[in-house]
């Protein structure tokens, strides 16, 4: 039953691409986070932090980073004795990964080099700084003291449900990958002093450890913000700073007495979490408070999108898909599970079968497109 109802939503969907892509609802969002550079009185826990999701949507790596996948494989170039040696592996260009570099500290503004617009099948798109609309807070704000700014970007994207809605990755300060490991476990020096001894230009090169590639931010973490008749903001976000852990010393020394377990102290990176979720409402400026950050945010409405980018003009978009595939028909069946367990199957195919005898699929885009346009009204 669920794959024929698949089916039907799926041919409808294929030949109503062009005005569904027009009825989504887009907004624009603008984030300043600072910290609060205070003692506060509240006890943290020390767990370990957990790796960010790569399925969050980056727009900061694009801005900061340099692919230097080059420049490494020069400096690992093979010698003539290489060449004599293992000449198989002197010959094979992707030996080495794909490497990135990120500076040390992330710029406080982060801003598409121009003006930027969304099109129609974008997904979130980073604007420039003449875009913004936080000029006279982030001055006002930077002027209290023990208050440092942290970050600030603005963005357009298009709501989505909260199971559909994609966070957007937010990170922001120093990296601390040099002492510690993402988890903030401190980088253990043993290792080190084990390989010290070793000519590194020797064969014996490739039993040292790969140095850590991931950056370790001050700030890192997500913003989701979603729609659920009205708009909502979901903050997971960790403030990072060193501390000493107290540890017991077993785990270091072997032997030790009993008497000196309390006392040993080790480097740890402590994550001070933001976890918040927030209904809101367009075109307000709202603050998130917090012990030692705060966030100003603003969803603004904006002109929706009514073009596609100028490259898509080269293909021929005149030719409809109507294919299933597997793929997509997995995404379709979940959408209706999604559907069925809000309102019942009975309703949705009752509202299904309704609207194509009545109508057709034609008239059922122009109703999903009025409808649209009547929730962006409403925010």
């Amino acid at each position: 039953m669920l794959r024929n109802i698949a089916f039907s939503i799926a041919a409808i969907s294929a030949l109503s691409t062009p005005m569904q892509a027009q009825a989504k609802t887009w907004f624009e969002v603008e984030v300043y986070v600072f910290e609060r550079q205070t003692n506060s009185v509240e006890k943290w826990q020390d767990d370990n932090a957990a790796a960010p999701n790569r399925k969050n949507i980056d727009l900061i790596t694009p801005m900061i980073s340099n692919d230097i996948t080059g420049v490494a494989l020069g400096l690992n170039g093979c010698t003539s004795t290489d060449w004599s040696s293992s000449e198989i592996d002197c010959q094979d260009p992707l030996v080495s990964a794909n490497k990135t570099a990120f500076p040390s500290q992330v710029p406080f503004s982060i801003a598409a080099a121009s003006e930027q617009q969304a099109y129609l099948g974008d997904g979130p798109v980073l604007l420039a700084e003449s875009q913004s609309e936080f000029g006279e807070i982030i001055q006002a704000v930077r002027r209290e003291s023990n208050v440092r700014s942290l970050l600030h970007l603005t963005w357009q994207q298009d709501m989505q449900s909260r199971n559909r809605a994609k966070p957007i990755r937010i990170f922001a300060g120093k990296d601390y990958s040099e002492d510690f490991e993402y988890s903030g476990n401190a980088i253990s020096e043993q290792v080190e002093d084990e390989f010290s001894g070793f000519d590194f230009n020797s064969s014996f090169a490739s039993l040292a450890p790969e140095p850590q590639t991931t950056p370790v931010w001050e700030l890192d973490g997500n913003i989701n913000i979603y729609l659920s008749h009205y708009l909502f903001i979901e903050t997971n976000l960790a403030l990072r700073q060193p501390i000493q852990k107290q540890t017991a010393s077993s785990e270091y020394f072997q032997y030790a007495e009993q008497a000196d377990i309390d006392k040993v102290m080790s480097p740890f990176l402590q994550s001070i979490p933001m976890v918040q979720n927030r209904r809101v409402r367009s075109g307000e400026i709202h603050y998130f408070d917090h012990p030692r950050l705060g966030i100003v945010m603003q969803i603004r409405k904006m002109e929706q999108p009514t073009e596609t980018r100028p490259v898509a003009l080269l293909l021929d978009d005149t030719e409809v898909n109507t294919a299933v595939t597997d793929t997509n028909l997995d995404a379709i069946v979940d959408a209706i599970v999604d559907t069925e367990a809000e309102s019942g199957p009975e309703s949705m195919v009752d509202a299904i079968v309704d609207t194509e005898a009545e109508s057709g699929p034609e008239s059922m885009v122009e109703n999903a497109v009025a409808t649209e346009e009547r929730t962006l009204k409403s925010f």
